[in-house]
């Protein structure tokens, strides 16, 4: 058994490590025996009690607490789930707009997108012809989000939508990492959603994964060969 002494004053401290143990493991009171024997050399708490400077002989109080009782529910199967954290969109939000250089963390987005929980989709305006300057292409990204922003799109999407080229050619196009497989049916009924064209990413392709880094960049060629001029990011 684990030998475990009760300290005096001076060792409250492992006192206390031993009561996180305890609550950690939700040890009944019957796990507990051994009260006023002395503890072993050689014990597990031995080692505890040395670590938090508390001599084993300052006291003749303490517990035994059967070994069984301190291992992991479930053994090694629980770290193997937990090496890969899920896909936090929230968290991936965050960093985005705390990050200064976003080349910086794109290795860590790929790393960690749960490709299965989530979708990355291209959007091309239909209607470029009707947006000749750079002010009323940026205000018409600005409507469409405030619309989303009515059918929740914020809780299961993020996106960067760009303006391209010179007034009066412009070109409007975004990228949307969404929730699902899917384009969720609240975001089909906005009104102008029709007026952007769709297309899934394969995002095991290389070089669609550099299309999908230069909008989240804001720099590159877009895969498509275009120049910058304006952007909204969608968070």
């Amino acid at each position: 058994p684990i030998r475990v002494m009760r300290p005096a004053t001076s060792g409250l401290l492992a006192f206390a490590v031993l009561a996180l143990i305890c609550k950690a493991h939700t040890l009944s009171p019957s796990s507990f025996e051994g009260v006023g024997e002395p503890c072993k050399r050689g014990s597990t708490f031995e080692g505890l009690s040395a670590f938090v400077g508390v001599s084993p002989a300052s006291s003749s109080r303490f517990l035994s607490v059967s070994p069984p009782l301190l291992v992991l529910r479930g053994g090694g199967d629980i770290a193997k789930e937990g090496d890969k954290n899920p896909f936090n969109l929230d968290a991936w939000k965050r960093l985005y707009t705390n990050t200064e250089d976003t080349e910086s963390i794109l290795d860590e987005f790929w790393s960690t997108l749960d490709t299965e929980g989530y979708s990355i989709w291209f959007a091309e305006y239909k209607h470029n012809e009707d947006y000749t300057k750079k002010l009323m292409a940026s205000n018409l990204i600005g409507g469409f989000f405030q619309r989303l922003d009515n059918a929740g799109g914020r809780k299961v999407s993020f996106a960067n939508v760009h303006v391209f080229g010179k007034e009066p050619s412009l070109e409007l196009a975004g990228c949307w990492l969404i929730k699902g497989q899917d384009i969720p049916q609240d975001f089909k009924d906005v009104a102008d959603f029709d007026q952007w064209e769709w297309t899934k990413a394969d995002i095991m392709d290389a070089t669609v994964r550099k299309t999908v880094n230069d909008y989240w960049r804001w720099d590159g060629d877009f895969g498509k060969g275009r120049t910058w001029a304006a952007g909204k990011t969608y968070k």
